[in-house]
């Protein structure tokens, strides 16, 4: 091949990587605004889809002593609150994204470096406080992180620049939307429990931490036991301390081991 050709699929690829960094460094505050409104419109739809046919289900298995129009008002109510906090949630997050965003640009990661000669006591506590600032919105540990924040480079909209950035937006909504506590919620804050765990015990060891890296507790593997424990455990809570697990919980059981079928209760 002469040295003044160039292979086409080399042409290609650096064809496709500047349009990649072109779609990324264009990102605009409209593109932002349109995740925004998005996450508000994705999340009351799934609010209502997800909470409608349960609330439903529930109502109708539970609420015997209520009237068929009380009922249809506590499945509006249910699918209403479930909605508007899944919409409140998402458009705050990616809010908060979005303000994250334009203030890692505005104040960079910390890289140590001080003035030259000559700093008064006022730019030491000025760079004092710039660095604090910069550690609660690039992160403690935003070193540690694989994805280091390019100020020439934006992330597409709707997406967090920093790792940490998901965490700090989400706590913030989190305690904001999800902090007062209702049924609805708390269901959601118990749902979301369960699956941390799991995801944690997958990441633990997908990085090879011990003991969740040994192959004797690969899922085939510990799954059976952790069926064990976990039946083993909810069947002593509901036979003797009853009052401590959670009252659908309760109902479900007592249905199940209290209430028999056959004209008397155990």
């Amino acid at each position: 091949m002469n040295n003044n050709e160039t292979a086409p699929h080399l042409i290609d690829a650096a064809t496709n990587h500047d349009s990649l960094h072109n779609i990324s460094s264009t990102t605009s505050a409209w593109d932002e605004v349109a995740a925004i409104i998005s996450g508000l419109i994705g999340g009351g739809r799934y609010g209502l889809k997800i909470r409608i046919p349960h609330a439903f289900v529930m109502t109708f298995l539970f609420g015997n002593k209520l009237p068929f129009r009380r009922k249809l008002q506590v499945i509006a109510k249910l699918a209403a609150e479930h909605s508007i906090n899944l919409a409140s949630f998402a458009c705050l997050y990616k809010f908060l994204l979005a303000s994250l965003k334009v203030l890692s640009r505005l104040i960079p990661q910390n890289d140590g470096s001080g003035d030259g000669g000559g700093a008064s006591k006022h730019s030491g506590i000025l760079r004092l406080i710039k660095s604090v600032v910069s550690m609660v919105i690039n992160g403690p540990f935003s070193s540690s992180f694989k994805r280091t924040i390019n100020p020439s480079v934006s992330t597409p909209a709707g997406l967090p620049q920093h790792p940490y950035h998901a965490f700090l937006a989400g706590a913030v909504g989190g305690y904001i939307v999800w902090g007062r506590y209702s049924s609805v919620n708390y269901q959601l804050i118990l749902y979301l429990a369960s699956r941390i765990l799991v995801g944690c015990i997958k990441l633990a060891r997908e990085k090879g931490i011990r003991p969740f890296s040994w192959k004797k507790l690969k899922f085939a593997n510990s799954y059976p036991y952790g069926a064990a424990v976990i039946w083993g455990t909810v069947m002593m809570l509901f036979e003797e301390y009853p009052e401590v697990l959670h009252p659908s919980l309760r109902r479900s059981m007592d249905e199940i081991y209290r209430f028999a079928s056959f004209g008397y209760s155990s």
